[in-house]
């Protein structure tokens, strides 16, 4: 990613460009050769700043993790997401430029994605057009064949929130992109040009590999993942291995060509007791319009029995996908 001079001209300490006071994040021990501009995000136990890395010259996202707050096996978990990370390059895959500690802080110098995730794109646009969703899964597909095939890695997270990407001007569709009745209201995604993208999203990367686990081929029981998103395996807490990530393919696949996962409850037990049974559909009108190739791509990833979902080598032969 590209930075220019003025990107780093910051307003004097202590305010915002329109001069209004904020607070200024805080200084980290061991953390002298990057400038922290912002926070973007807390998550339990750990923050994440976009900040300048004073030596490359380039803008980053640095997590910042309280180790005084984390268990043994926590503290171990931060040490393997950065071991697993540090050995994977791919462009669809987020890179991990560095990891630092202090006695008090991990901190996990990632690449920085200014789009943002995934999750925020399918709110602002509703859903998106096969096109589109094309576009986005075939690259988080890329990404997870190399993981699978290459390193042995289940990321065992996959879903929009983990899911960020590069920006892109949004070329309009003009005033006559034709709508579905249900859907007036929805924001434009402007014009797909194929090998670049559309909606704004460009380039995506699969991020946040806190729950990743080096398993080539063999199988594992850790609980772990996000109900929505994880399958039946893991939650009827049986033995399973890659084939969790490609269920969760699917879900995200779903949720991005209607605008909401295929699972979803209220009550955390009857999402769970959905997830275990396989239980969704193609609901109308969201699915009227969508193609029998796309359903039946998800079809093949939401199966029950890990045995009969798709690998990630028959999703990139499917159809759908090629086309």
């Amino acid at each position: 990613m590209s930075a220019h001079p003025e990107d780093f001209l910051l307003p004097p300490t202590g305010q915002n460009p329109d001069g209004s006071l904020k607070t200024p994040p805080p200084a980290y021990p061991g953390l002298d050769g990057f400038h922290l501009l912002e926070k973007m995000g807390d998550g339990a136990f750990s923050k994440v700043f976009k900040a300048y890395d004073l030596k490359h010259r380039r803008l980053v996202a640095i997590k910042v993790v309280r180790k005084y707050q984390l268990s043994s096996s926590q503290r171990a978990a931060v040490l393997k997401e950065a071991a697993i990370m540090r050995n994977l390059a791919h462009p669809n895959v987020a890179r991990l430029y560095g990891f630092q500690e202090s006695d008090d802080y991990y901190y996990l110098i990632l690449e920085l994605l200014p789009g943002g995730e995934l999750f925020h794109r399918i709110v602002k646009l509703t859903y998106f057009s096969e096109s589109l969703a094309r576009h986005v899964i075939t690259q988080v597909a890329e990404g997870i064949r190399m993981l699978h095939e290459e390193k042995g890695v289940v990321h065992r997270d996959i879903k929009p929130e983990n899911i960020l990407f590069e920006p892109i001007p949004i070329r309009p569709s003009g005033p006559n992109a034709p709508a579905a009745p249900y859907d007036e209201d929805k924001v434009d995604e402007g014009v797909f040009v194929p090998g670049v993208g559309g909606g704004g999203i460009g380039r995506v990367k699969i991020a946040d590999f806190g729950l990743s686990k080096v398993v080539w081929g063999e199988q594992t029981m850790t609980p772990c993942g996000t109900v929505g998103y994880t399958a039946p395996e893991i939650v009827k807490d049986e033995r399973y291995s890659m084939g969790v990530d490609m269920w969760a393919l699917g879900c995200v696949l779903y949720t991005m060509l209607c605008g909401f996962p295929p699972f979803y409850d209220e009550n955390v037990q009857m999402l769970t007791e959905k997830v275990a049974r396989g239980q969704y559909s193609f609901l109308s009108p969201w699915w009227d319009d969508i193609s029998a190739e796309a359903k039946d791509l998800i079809t093949h990833l939401l199966k029950v029995d890990p045995r009969e979902r798709y690998t990630i080598r028959e999703f990139l032969a499917h159809p759908w996908i090629r086309a």
